[in-house]
Order: structure tokens, then sequence, then C-alpha cells
């Protein structure tokens, strides 16, 4: 007999981590700097762009970080999170 609960959409769960990973060389070696800012989303990492552009990354609710910060992308990790019946999101943790 199957499970009742496990074809139901969960409701009210949190996000869980499921990968962590760093910045790989070739993701550094693209990136002039990074700055943290506020958003539209809270604080996200401006990441300047080597070619000019800019590019934007949530932080992670977790992360220790002011407006206004620059950050090594050496020292940071690149979370994926998932969430029953929601797209993965990407966040950046300090």
């Amino acid at each position: 007999m199957a499970n009742i609960f496990e074809t139901l959409k969960s409701y009210a769960a949190q996000y869980s981590v499921d990968d962590r990973r760093d910045f790989t060389d070739a993701e550094v070696v693209m990136v002039n700097s990074a700055k943290v800012v506020n958003s539209q989303f809270g604080q996200s990492v401006c990441f300047f762009m080597k070619d000019g552009g800019q590019k934007y990354i949530p932080l992670s609710r977790d992360s220790v970080a002011s407006e206004g910060d620059t950050i090594d992308i050496r020292k940071a990790h690149v979370l994926t999170l998932s969430k029953d019946g929601q797209d993965k999101i990407t966040r950046i943790e300090l």
C-alpha cells in the first residue's frame, strides 16, 4: 500500500541545502570584484564582471555581511537550495 503523504504537496516547508560548493577557477577569473548590495530580495552579491556587466545572486539567510562589504569569492560558497514543489534556488554563503 502506498503512503498517501508521499503524493501530496508540502506547505510551509523550509528550503534545504542540496549542494554547497566553492566557486570554480573559471568562475573566479570572470569576476573583477564582488560587493554586497541591497536588492529587491534583501541583500545580494553584485558581481562586477570583466566583460563590463553585473550579475546578482542573493545572500543566504545565514551569511554575515553588510551592504558595501567587498567579497573575496574564493572564500564564498555557492548554495543550491530546494523545497518540495518549488524550483531550486541559488544563494551565496559568506
